[in-house]
């Protein structure tokens, strides 16, 4: 399949479609020309197709092109002169013959005969190596082609002025969506950072994208990757690098190709750098060279070696103090441009070809000799160099940088078990943090293999149940916690808090009791044993929370294995581990203080816990990554906006520039539900659906589900219908599989509100109750929906249905004391009062609202509820101002079915609508009647419309019997007609 190529697709066809024509397609190797001709060759099926291709070594074999071209059409050589026959079958024999032999009028007269019978299409691929002479008689042939109906299509590179004069179509590097779609066909599975470099370093070239991602070792796949090129680490070669450069490097001068060598070692190396490389050789051959002759035959592999060890590294020598003028060569041969910055490669398969064909001799030597000179890159390439087995001094700068790979590779290179146990596990936390699931798994799993250290085991431990938590079940990450948290307790108590604090935070994902229980369990015994100690304990739990997070102490890094010394280059580390280097606050002393809340939580009392987690959030202005997550989650769980704003906006601020991939979408989705919370649906919307496109880029199926259930909440509240229902059948679709009943909570509460905008109560009350205390039950979500259950249940003149769920919010408005909160429980409670005694209570309702846009959302819901009210008590004049407010602020936030509900009451009230004049056939009905009949054409039962009208399904029954005949109809399925015919919003119906 063609990625990136419609423009050029679109141009071959408008060519074939013609009668006649020519055209020239230039691109680099690689770009795609010869994908373009093969789809010319697919459209053009029913043509008669005449192929070609040019090859180096018939270049110079005079017509060799015409008679690849014309091989096929021998048969039809019988119906030209004799001369001309006799041409054509000497074509391509190697001795020049006289002008009498010339091929041009035999060539252009048979391309006439056969467009006799029908079009022909002639394909010439890699024309820059056909031979001049066949060159020749095509550019004849094109100059004529307005007679026959013969197309030519010409790929090639470079000039070539042969063909000067026809149509050009220039091939550039395809774009980035194209090049990240040509690398998953190509490698599926690849993870996002490894797919970025790939388009990085290819610049839209498809070869070279696709070559890139075939020589991925399965390391690199997965997310190991060094700043320096990405073949350097292939465990084979690329045949089409060298089938396409490798002649070329072999005929070039030794210190050329050595300069070659070097610069494929390290691309971004500027040319004074290379060059002082050169002089850095004999300092530094003799004992790669050395080491070399020691190699084990197995370490070859992962140079990728594909020659053995020349006696005499000849080259190597000769190659020290080059100069800018061993570099001509090359220029000359036109396969690198030479800059001050380095050297520009004409292709980036050309780097791969020098450095592949070179012996491991020499590729030693060249990381050695560049470790000399670049300082920014000099720790990566002595750890290239170092093939013999440990090397402790050049393991802890490696550590130092404290990405992913550097730390791998700095436990690859560490001789002692434990210090190695504590390089994989802090390598672990950094591929989890940058979402190489797999990556950290296998590094996670690597770590408790080696060692049996508590505080190791516990960093494993976090990032195996971070990565179960992800695509598995977040009751047995919990579990996994609990497990890791019980075995550490006597060792480490504040961070065996903070396990268990994560457990609560899955919990949150789990709802299973008995996952319940066991916290509730593990939280008194830490209690206990933590009393008197929390308050002196520092716990900085870097980012997935495996490992401790480096501190700063002079210019040092902490690493895990060890403190390194002040030698280690600043420019060598990793810009996010500098910028986490700085020492976190302890989180431990307030967590502890809460655990015997938490407990109660846990243990099936979740109100009298609310306001302490809100007290622990504020306690807890700064934290590192993880502890904001947990805080935030927390925060959410009390319904404290203002401080999960605070927390979301830090954290993910954070993710962006440390480099965290992992946890952004996480961060992302906790700023999403923040920002619905505070009302500003638009931007939770953005969020939501960018980290729901990442989690999928992942592969955190849990992630997925869960966010594919929040976006389709903000549908709900949009009344986009496609949108919602799509999104929460695709998360309930996950959820049927798996363990994840807060995802299916989430989804069945927006299919939920998805229906009470749209009128239809019964249906809300169906989805909602599932929720609350039903099969879909999740007790988080349970009080977030509550109030939408109590407003179904009054619409659908169900009053029972509106008791748990109104006393549920009570008595959470009672515990998180957030002003909101308290404002939508008393709007509920207005709902269901007598008429006496609910107007106090929706002023109350109002009052506690204010003015803060961040309940903008419920304020507008109470707003068209106490208009409800005063219509339904005819106090119409009074109710309008309050509908008109509620509809103002649904339309602002894009609540469309909302502010349709609220304009509707408003046409109820009598008042006329200056933006949607009556039409004439509905100017003969009461107020009440067109809201009926709007409502009746929308599909609502009788029993809808009077749950939601707050009449009886008689009087509904009777408003529609006065209608009918004023309309001339004498159905529904008539009325709807009637209703689409006349161009009236449903819901919307206004008066004269």
């Amino acid at each position: 399949m063609l990625h990136g190529r419609i423009a050029e697709q679109a141009r071959i066809m408008r060519l074939l479609a013609g009668e006649s024509g020519a055209l020239m397609v230039r691109g680099e190797a690689g770009a795609g020309k010869s994908a373009l001709l093969a789809f010319a060759a697919e459209i053009a099926s029913d043509q008669i197709v005449l192929r070609a291709s040019g090859t180096p070594e018939e270049s110079h074999l005079p017509y060799g092109g015409l008679h690849m071209l014309l091989a096929t059409t021998r048969p039809r050589w019988k119906h030209l002169p004799a001369q001309q026959r006799d041409v054509l079958d000497h074509l391509g024999e190697p001795e020049p013959r006289g002008p009498d032999a010339w091929p041009y009028l035999p060539v252009w007269n048979l391309l006439r005969h056969l467009a006799g019978r029908g079009p022909v299409l002639c394909l010439i691929d890699d024309a820059h190596w056909l031979d001049r002479e066949s060159l020749a008689v095509l550019s004849f042939c094109v100059r004529r082609l307005a007679a026959a109906r013969v197309v030519i299509l010409v790929a090639g590179e470079g000039d070539l002025p042969a063909l000067r004069g026809i149509d050009e179509l220039d091939l550039p590097g395809v774009d980035r969506q194209a090049a990240l779609d040509i690398v998953a066909e190509r490698r599926p599975g690849i993870v996002p950072q490894v797919r970025e470099r790939i388009v990085g370093d290819a610049r839209g070239n498809p070869l070279s994208l696709c070559e890139l991602a075939a020589g991925l070792s399965p390391a690199q796949v997965e997310g190991g990757l060094s700043p320096l090129g990405l073949y350097t680490g292939w465990p084979g070669r690329s045949r089409r690098a060298d089938q396409l450069y490798g002649e070329r490097l072999r005929a070039l001068p030794e210190r050329t190709r050595f300069l070659l060598l070097l610069a494929a070692t390290d691309p971004a190396a500027s040319l004074p750098e290379l060059l002082a490389a050169t002089k850095a050789i004999p300092a530094s051959h003799s004992e790669s060279f050395a080491a070399a002759e020691a190699i084990p035959a197995s370490h070859f592999e992962s140079f990728a070696a594909t020659r053995a060890i020349p006696a005499s590294h000849s080259e190597l020598f000769a190659a020290a103090g080059a100069t800018p003028a061993d570099l001509e060569p090359a220029e000359t041969a036109q396969l690198v441009e030479v800059r001050r910055a380095g050297l520009t490669p004409r292709h980036l398969l050309i780097l791969v070809a020098a450095y592949q064909s070179a012996p491991v001799s020499a590729r030693i030597a060249a990381h050695r000799a560049l470790a000399e000179v670049s300082p920014e890159r000099r720790v990566w390439h002595l750890a290239a160099a170092a093939v013999l087995g440990p090397d402790e001094e050049i393991a802890r700068e490696l550590a130092a940088i404290g990405t992913s790979s550097a730390l791998e590779r700095a436990a690859e290179l560490t001789a002692d078990p434990q210090p190695r146990a504590r390089r994989y596990a802090a390598a672990a936390v950094a591929a989890c943090d940058a979402g190489q699931l797999r990556r950290a798994t296998d590094l996670a799993t690597r770590a408790s293999e080696l060692s049996a250290e508590p505080s190791t085991l516990a960093s494993a431990a976090r990032v195996l149940a971070t990565v179960e938590s992800e695509i598995g079940s977040p009751t047995k990450a919990a579990q996994m916690l609990l497990d890791a948290a019980a075995r550490i307790g006597d060792d480490d108590h504040a961070m065996a808090i903070v396990m268990i604090a994560d457990a609560i935070r899955l919990f949150g994902y789990s709802g299973d009791e008995g996952l319940a229980a066991q916290i509730a369990a593990a939280v008194w015994a830490s209690s206990s044993a933590v009393e008197g100690q929390a308050s002196g304990s520092a716990v900085e739990g870097r980012a997935s929370g495996g490992t401790v997070e480096g501190r700063a102490s002079g210019s040092a890094v902490e690493d895990p294995a060890g403190p390194v010394p002040d030698t280690a280059p600043a420019a060598s580390r990793a810009p996010s581990q500098v910028a986490r280097s700085g020492a976190q606050p302890s989180w431990s002393a307030p967590l502890a203080r809460s655990l015997p809340t938490l407990a109660k939580i846990m243990a099936g009392d979740p109100f009298s816990g609310f306001a302490a987690i809100g007290e622990l959030v504020e306690q807890t202005p700064a934290l590192a990554t993880q502890q904001a997550i947990t805080a935030t989650s927390l925060g959410l769980m009390a319904a404290d906006a203002g401080s999960a704003l605070r927390l979301t906006s830090t954290l993910v601020t954070d993710c962006r520039h440390q480099d965290l991939l992992g946890l952004l979408p996480y961060a992302l989705q906790l700023q999403a539900q923040a920002l619905l919370l505070s009302g500003r649906k638009a931007e939770a919307l953005r969020q939501a659906t960018e980290g729901l496109k990442l989690a999928g880029d992942l592969g955190q199926t849990h992630r997925v589900g869960h966010l594919s259930g929040l976006v389709a909440l903000i549908a709900a509240l949009s009344g986009d219908e496609k949108r919602c229902r799509a999104y929460a059948e695709s998360s309930l679709a996950y959820c049927a599989d798996h363990d994840a009943p807060a995802s299916a909570a989430l989804a069945t509460w927006a299919l939920g509100l998805l229906e009470l905008g749209r009128g239809r109560a019964g249906a809300a009350v169906d989805h909602l109750a599932r929720v609350v205390a039903g099969p879909a039950h999740h007790p988080v979500v349970a009080v977030h929906c509550a109030a939408d259950l109590v407003d179904a249940a009054v619409q659908a003149d169900l009053p029972g249905a509106a008791v748990e769920p109104l006393a549920l919010l009570e008595r959470w408005a009672g515990d998180t004391r957030q002003r909101w909160v308290g404002a939508v429980a008393l709007r509920c409670r207005a709902l269901v009062a007598p008429d006496g005694e609910a107007e106090p209570l929706f002023t109350g309702a109002l009052d506690l609202h204010g003015p803060s846009p961040a309940s903008s959302f419920q304020r507008a819901r109470t707003e068209l509820a106490y208009g409800q009210w005063l219509r339904r008590i005819r106090r119409r004049s009074e109710a309008r101002s309050h509908l008109r407010a509620a509809r103002a602020a649904f339309e602002q936030l894009g609540s469309t079915p909302w502010a349709e509900r609220a304009a509707a009451e408003l046409s109820a009230t009598g008042e006329a609508s200056p933006a949607e004049p009556l039409p004439e056939a509905l100017r003969g009905l009461t107020p009440q009647e067109r809201h009926v009949v709007s409502l009746a054409a929308q599909g609502s039962s009788n029993r809808d419309i009077a749950a939601k009208l707050f009449l009886s399904p008689r009087t509904v029954g009777y408003h529609l019997y006065r209608a009918f005949p004023k309309l001339g109809i004498t159905s529904r399925t008539e009325l709807a007609d009637l209703l689409r015919q006349v161009g009236t919003g449903f819901g919307t119906v206004t008066p004269a």
